[in-house]
């Protein structure tokens, strides 16, 4: 019986344990550091510009509201194909339809640029977008693997 009185406790201890390793640290990074990073070890062929929300809002119809984090960056050469949005949502929001605004901007920014800048609009075709947990990003960039890499690592 003695035996017994430890078991129960050590194994709620154990699953206490499995469990918080399971959450892990990645549902609380900030939005800013993970552009930080881009920003500090991408050498991006233009000078990345932030968008304000008013911007945002205009280009892909987002209600801010929705979001706890965002950053909208383009490059300052329009003739580049180079566009990162990083997005924390606030919880209980769509990311089925977050996903569906950035994939149809990339779609809308290949068209556009095969029609007149064939070399990117295939750096457009090879854009990432994807959604982890209440976060989503869509990397358009001629540095699109090393910026991947990023938010993999920190997302």
């Amino acid at each position: 019986m003695k035996k017994n009185k430890f078991l129960i406790p050590f194994a709620m201890l154990i699953s206490a344990l499995i469990f918080s390793g399971c959450s892990g640290k990645k549902n609380s990074v900030a939005i800013e550091d993970v552009y930080a990073r881009m920003e500090s070890e991408v050498n991006f062929p233009t000078h990345m510009l932030k968008m304000d929300g008013d911007y945002f809002v205009m280009q892909f119809g987002f209600n801010l509201e929705d979001f706890d984090q965002y950053i909208y960056a383009q490059g300052e050469d329009t003739l580049l194909a180079e566009t990162v949005i990083l997005i924390k949502a606030k919880n209980g929001s769509d990311m089925n339809k977050i996903k569906q605004k950035l994939e149809n901007f990339v779609s809308d920014q290949t068209t556009v640029f095969n029609s007149y800048i064939p070399e990117q609009g295939k750096v457009a075709e090879k854009s990432v977008v994807e959604v982890k947990g209440n976060y989503a990003y869509l990397l358009m960039s001629s540095k699109v693997s090393e910026l991947k890499k990023i938010a993999q690592e920190m997302i």
